[in-house]
């Protein structure tokens, strides 16, 4: 994924040596979004890509769930951002997912990438991707 892979280079230019990244890709929802009239009401396929780095790259001091950023977070992120309220555009979505995985301290940037997988009338998947380095 390009984005991800551009978060990265910026880091490694800010002078850091060591990275950790956690994903979800490929995490399907229906979700209710779109500006058309067809479209409200009427729940979406869109699949989830969501990366997310931290400096270090080192073994935990314990080998406990607790010593780490929980992968669960990324899938349980899109459920919470998904359940607030309706969002028209892919862009507003994908802003405020970033803002969810990226709430956690230890996180230094962060990927969101989405796609429509059965858009009406067009062939292809349409999509959207944000990244954010702090």
């Amino acid at each position: 994924m390009n984005s991800h892979i551009e978060a990265l280079r910026e880091l490694v230019r800010s002078g850091s040596k060591e990275f950790t990244t956690l994903f979800l890709e490929n995490s399907v929802r229906d979700v209710d979004i779109g500006v058309h009239e067809h479209e409200i009401g009427n729940p979406q396929k869109i699949s989830f890509d969501m990366y997310v780095i931290m400096d270090g790259a080192s073994k935990p001091k314990e080998d406990q769930i607790d010593m780490v950023l929980d992968y669960e977070f990324l899938s349980s992120s899109i459920d919470r951002v998904v359940s607030r309220r309706r969002s028209a555009l892919m862009e507003t979505l994908a802003s405020e997912l970033l803002n969810e995985i990226m709430s956690p301290g230890e996180v230094v940037a962060a990927t969101v990438s989405m796609k429509k997988l059965e858009v009406v009338g067009i062939d292809g998947e349409l999509g959207c991707s944000m990244t954010r380095i702090r």
